[in-house]
């Protein structure tokens, strides 16, 4: 039995796959979730459900021009989509550094690095939350748009607008971010003047040792508010990743 093997199919499958690894390298999403043999995996099964086979002459020039073209929509589409996702994390290291817990940090073995208690609470409730509500579906359709609008072989026409896209989201994220921790910090800024206020009345009393358990129990307390907030904002979160793939590639086309 003889194994034949389209060359235009499997460029296309190539170049697909070429295009979804950037995304998932760039998205702090499935970046920070799957674990690397799940993303290769996700890679190789993806690259194999868009691939469009090519029909052009292959040369080595057409090769790196739409292996490249591909990389920067795969990056693009993963980077920005991925922004808002982050603001659990800062929403959850600015409750840390508020009360004072951004001291203790705890090593993350999926990122490699060192992570304050609860923005790497935060960034865990949440991915569980996204994949729940099926964000990760969300991603694949939006990954299938951007081949319906640039295939493996298109062309791109990048507009300005694309700037103001990233600073746009990166505001928004920041906004909803402080927003998130609002309640918690609150409290904490009231301990913050009370403890103020106590040191203003009892100075031979160490407002030091009392206002690190005071503000840690004050954090555990308030932070139950900001997880009452959490679905409210992942749901608003999965709306404005929807709209930015339609953006980016609105922007590219």
């Amino acid at each position: 039995m003889d194994l034949l093997i389209d060359a235009g199919w499997v460029t296309g499958m190539l170049l697909a796959s070429i295009r979804i690894a950037a995304f998932v390298a760039a998205s702090p999403i499935f970046g920070a979730a799957i674990p690397a043999t799940g993303r290769i995996a996700l890679v190789l099964v993806l690259g194999y459900t868009f691939a469009d086979p090519v029909t052009v002459e292959l040369t080595f020039g057409f090769l790196i021009v739409t292996a490249f073209t591909n990389a920067i929509v795969g990056f693009l589409l993963g980077y920005l989509t991925g922004v808002i996702f982050t603001l659990f994390t800062v929403a959850g290291g600015l409750i840390d550094f508020t009360s004072s817990l951004s001291a203790a940090q705890v090593f993350d073995p999926l990122t490699r690095s060192q992570n304050p208690i609860f923005g790497r609470f935060f960034n865990l409730s949440a991915l569980a939350l996204f994949f729940v509500l099926g964000g990760d579906r969300l991603l694949v359709a939006g990954m299938q748009t951007s081949f319906d609008a640039v295939g493996v072989t298109g062309e791109l026409a990048v507009s300005s607008g694309l700037v103001d896209l990233g600073v746009t989201l990166l505001s928004r994220m920041m906004i909803a971010a402080v927003e998130l921790a609002m309640p918690a910090m609150a409290a904490l800024f009231v301990v913050e003047v009370l403890l103020g206020i106590a040191s203003r009345f009892a100075p031979q009393a160490n407002v030091f040792l009392i206002g690190i358990p005071a503000k840690i129990v004050t954090a555990l307390a308030s932070v139950t508010a900001v997880l009452l907030l959490v679905p409210e904002t992942m749901d608003g979160s999965l709306n404005i990743i929807r709209d930015t793939f339609r953006d980016v590639m609105r922007y590219l086309t």
